[in-house]
């Protein structure tokens, strides 16, 4: 027998001597389950769920927390993220909304003075004048987003620089417009809106 049928040999022995251990290890094993489903399957599944779940609860410990490992975890970084960019985001459309509806209501108060000034051409006199952008706006205020009559004051005259212009000045009131108690934190504009419109006495 030469050496290298010897090694042959002696592995096989080695392998065939330990196929009795490993078959006896796995009867072992096949019996120890076959015991434990025994157990299991005489009691209730809800039994079993509530003996496992205790048996969690009992069991200590392996070892103490590591306190390094709380600043190295990152599984609540969004909701950080979210805490800390949402106000903002908040503050941002609330404003957007705030302002958008205040500049509808300055937008409208000017240019019911546009209109109104541009209907006092047709008046001969500064009386005539008067009367007819009153009118005017007397009839067609609540016509414009945002802008209740009742809240609106008027000024038509001529203007004391220039006799051959003629000015309707407007004083709005936005108090009652919804977005004073929107958000607390919003920086808003004054509640008074003041808008004139100049014309030439005559037309162009």
């Amino acid at each position: 027998m030469n050496i290298y049928n010897y090694f042959v040999y002696k592995r096989s022995y080695r392998v065939a001597a330990s196929l009795p251990q490993r078959f006896t290890l796995r009867l072992r094993h096949i019996s120890r389950l076959l015991r434990t489903l025994e157990s299991v399957s005489s009691k209730p599944f809800t039994e079993l769920i509530e003996a496992r779940s205790n048996r969690g609860r009992l069991l200590p410990r392996s070892r103490p927390p590591d306190p390094r490992l709380f600043f190295r975890n990152t599984s609540g970084t969004s909701a950080i993220e979210f805490a800390i960019v949402a106000p903002v985001f908040v503050l941002l459309i609330f404003g957007m909304i705030a302002y958008g509806i205040y500049f509808g209501a300055m937008h409208s108060v000017q240019q019911m003075a546009a209109d109104a000034a541009r209907t006092a051409i047709a008046g001969l006199d500064q009386t005539e004048r008067k009367t007819l952008a009153q009118r005017y706006i007397d009839l067609n205020a609540d016509g414009y987003i945002f802008i209740d009559r009742s809240k609106l004051v008027v000024n038509v005259q001529d203007s004391t620089q220039d006799s051959e212009q003629f000015v309707v000045s407007l004083r709005y009131d936005a108090s009652q417009l919804p977005i004073w108690n929107l958000f607390p934190l919003l920086p808003l504009p004054e509640k008074t809106i003041a808008r004139s419109s100049t014309i030439r006495v005559g037309g162009i």
